[in-house]
């Protein structure tokens, strides 16, 4: 991990401004917009989050599509022949989860990174019958590699030529950094054997032809998985909290790449994976109305992979969990076969192996004691020990058994915390941890009623950060900021908390 400068818009908790669309401050006033959806009778619900008083330009650091949808999908041929109604949802799709976890791009315009790899990762669960292989692709070095930039962000074309050229590596060889720093990282060789982690792609095509004209060739072949496509934002969208989306907004934000992952002929809707987070929308979701301006589906890239006879999955533990005391392992396999789960520091060769125990024709488990072992960072992976090989992707975890060594300070960025702070400030945070990295860090402000509100930050937490926060999302008067780091072991959450800074708001 390098040491960085990070630059975060942090913010909660947004006051009603007097206009729909983004102020001369530059915030979403969301009060106004659900009185506007209720007088409306809209089906969809806005509500405040971390996203809602950012400015235009750290709005526009959350989409990064290049390529604009054209907005012309015809969905009159949107069912079958015989007028029944259809659904269809990834998700759920006979009792079983065939997408992985949503993943929060952060402070960069990654979003057709997100998207490509959300697809990618999905098709080869479907595309295998395998859920459980959840590849855990790296946006970082696809977004890198192929020509992505924070300020600007990318073509999702480009990134669809990029993957079925170069293929995908694992996000334990390279983890994402960019949406904690806002910078860019350069395309190197991220992790030592990263020829041998290079997951492939056959093809990628449009369902349609350049555009989607017609609906029901998008449902087509978003049943055999699910689609990358792009869409215009418009303000209302970023205080999306349930329901079924049609935007009352006329102000455009920028272009946003998303992964299609389903739909409904009887409400009229498709499913959205989007890239913000799981306390965005639906757990991560949005249902957009087929009706929607946004031009969603009109644009898509599919991809296909190679054929491929067997697999096997690590299931736990999870990636880059933190482990205490005795590890379990779970690992599932395509068809019946001899493995062996195999652990290794990052950047080594192998350094143990666990026997496979199977409890089911294709599941073993195993136990592993961690607390013999060096603290901090381990690969794991399952591989077959008859021919032909057979390997699982690496997944990344951290062992940590005693109690930790935390240190975590801040101070202001170019202002005086003695003189009443107003819009936007920064602050130099300085973290310390032995012997592994800080899991999550946090933000809190504490009122003059002692309610205390706080805003997870990122799950990265780097040695030196500079973190933003717009004084303006809360009413003037006297709050107690601070900041709070944790490390989980031995069934505990360890805590470092800074001194409590007395602080006035005035805007």
């Amino acid at each position: 991990m390098r040491n960085c400068s990070i630059s975060i818009a942090f913010l909660f908790f947004v006051l009603a401004l007097p206009f729909l669309v983004f102020s001369s401050d530059k915030m979403l006033n969301v009060t106004a917009l659900q009185k506007e959806l209720r007088d409306s009778d809209a089906e969809w619900v806005a509500s405040e989050n971390h996203l809602t008083a950012l400015s235009r330009i750290e709005i526009k650091r959350m989409l990064g599509s290049l390529e604009q949808p054209h907005h012309m999908v015809d969905y009159s041929d949107a069912y079958d022949n015989s007028f029944t109604y259809e659904s269809l949802d990834w998700r759920n799709q006979d009792g079983i989860n065939w997408l992985g976890d949503v993943m929060n791009q952060g402070n960069c315009g990654s979003c057709v990174a997100f998207a490509a790899v959300a697809t990618v990762e999905a098709t080869a669960s479907i595309a295998t019958k395998f859920p459980w292989l959840k590849p855990n692709l790296s946006p970082e070095a696809l977004f890198a590699c192929g020509g992505g930039a924070c300020n600007l962000g990318w073509f999702p074309s480009a990134a669809a030529s990029y993957i079925k050229r170069y293929g995908l590596i694992d996000s334990a060889c390279a983890p994402y950094t960019m949406g904690a720093t806002g910078r860019d990282v350069s395309c190197q060789q991220f992790c030592g054997d990263q020829s041998s982690r290079v997951f492939k792609v056959t093809r990628s095509f449009n369902p349609s032809g350049s555009f989607a004209t017609s609906a029901a060739a998008v449902k087509e072949a978003l049943k055999k998985g699910p689609l990358m496509t792009t869409m215009t934002v418009y303000a209302d969208f970023i205080s999306y909290k349930s329901g079924i989306y049609k935007s009352v907004s006329r102000e455009s934000v920028g272009g946003h790449a998303v992964s299609l992952v389903g739909y409904n002929d009887s409400e009229r809707y498709w499913i959205v994976r989007n890239s913000w987070g799981a306390d965005w929308g639906e757990n991560g979701y949005v249902r957009i109305s087929w009706d929607d301006k946004s031009g969603i589906a009109s644009s898509n890239i599919g991809f296909e992979l190679p054929a491929q006879t067997n697999y096997v999955a690590v299931v736990t533990p999870n990636n880059n969990e933190y482990v205490s005391g005795t590890m379990e392992v779970k690992a599932q396999f395509g068809k019946e076969d001899r493995f062996q789960i195999n652990i290794r520091k990052p950047g080594s060769q192998f350094m143990t192996s666990l026997p496979c125990q199977k409890s089911e024709q294709t599941e073993c488990l195993a136990s592993f004691d961690t607390t013999d072992m060096v603290e901090g960072k381990y690969e794991i992976y399952a591989i077959s020990e008859s021919e032909p090989l057979v390997k699982s992707m690496i997944k990344s975890f951290v062992v940590i058994n005693s109690i930790p060594t935390m240190t975590l300070s801040f101070k202001p960025s170019g202002f005086s915390m003695e003189q009443p702070l107003k819009g936007r400030v920064e602050f130099d945070v300085t973290t310390g941890s032995a012997p592994v990295p800080m899991q999550t860090l946090e933000f809190l402000v504490v009122d003059s009623s002692q309610r205390m509100m706080a805003r997870k930050l990122y799950d990265m937490v780097l040695p030196a950060m500079k973190l933003g926060f717009r004084t303006n999302s809360l009413p003037d008067g006297q709050y107690e900021i601070f900041f709070r780091a944790s490390i989980p072991s031995g069934g505990k959450i360890h805590t470092a908390e800074t001194p409590h800074q007395k602080v006035t708001f005035k805007n």
